[in-house]
Formats: C-alpha cells, sequence, structure tokens
C-alpha cells in the first residue's frame, strides 16, 4: 500500500503531537443520592458509608482539579438537604470553593452529585 507524502508527513506530524487527556463531558459523572438514604442518621462513620457519597468523592478524588455540583430540589428543604451535604463534603477533604449548589432539580426523591471537570459540569 502506497502512501502519498501528503499524508505521510501528516502521520509524522500528528504522532509528535504530546498528547494530553482533554477534559470532555465524558470526565462528568452522576451520583443519585436518595431522599431514604439521606434519612438514615448521620455521623462521621455512616456519611462515608453512603455508597454515592463514597463513590463522588473516590472519583473526585481520581480527577486533577475536579469540582462537585449538588443538583438539588428547589425548595426548602432540598437547600437545606444539599447545605448540610455540602458540608459533610468539606468535612471529607473536598474544598468548599470546589462544590456548587444548584436548585432546580425536578424531583423531590433525590439530590445528585455531579462530579467532572469544571467545564464538563458548567461551574
Amino acid at each position: 500500500m502506497m502512501f502519498s507524502r501528503r499524508a505521510v508527513a501528516c502521520l509524522v506530524l500528528i504522532g509528535c503531537m504530546p498528547w494530553t487527556p482533554s477534559a470532555s463531558a465524558d470526565s462528568v459523572r452522576i451520583f443519585a443520592l436518595s431522599a431514604d438514604t439521606w434519612a438514615q442518621p448521620r455521623a462521621g462513620q455512616t456519611l462515608p458509608r453512603m455508597e454515592p457519597v463514597r463513590a463522588a468523592v473516590e472519583y473526585w478524588g481520581q480527577l486533577d482539579q475536579g469540582v462537585i455540583k449538588l443538583s438539588y430540589p428547589g425548595e426548602d428543604s432540598g437547600e437545606l438537604w444539599a447545605s448540610e451535604l455540602h458540608d459533610w463534603l468539606v468535612s471529607l477533604g473536598v474544598p468548599s470553593a470546589l462544590i456548587e449548589l444548584a436548585p432546580g432539580l425536578q424531583t423531590t426523591a433525590e439530590l445528585r452529585i455531579l462530579v467532572g471537570y469544571p467545564e464538563d459540569v458548567d461551574l
């Protein structure tokens, strides 16, 4: 099989480019925290055992410069839920500046924890 000089030059140029993983929407992971799970007593030992919280913090720790967005039901109880979870995430080592609270989730049965790069989760 014969390649033109131009095709070979393009392949060589592409091969010489440094490869870096790009931040894309593929970085976003969504962890649903149900109201039933959240209704369990919360303490320093029990919260990290809540699977969505544990998985979200673990994934955040794998990202370089990752952020967390808490999408919650817009009423007062949803805001209280998100604020309390925010405080728990800070106690688990996530800097407060990397956590955004976002009202407007259309369900009251869960809160969604979005973890990814800032441009992917619209921070």
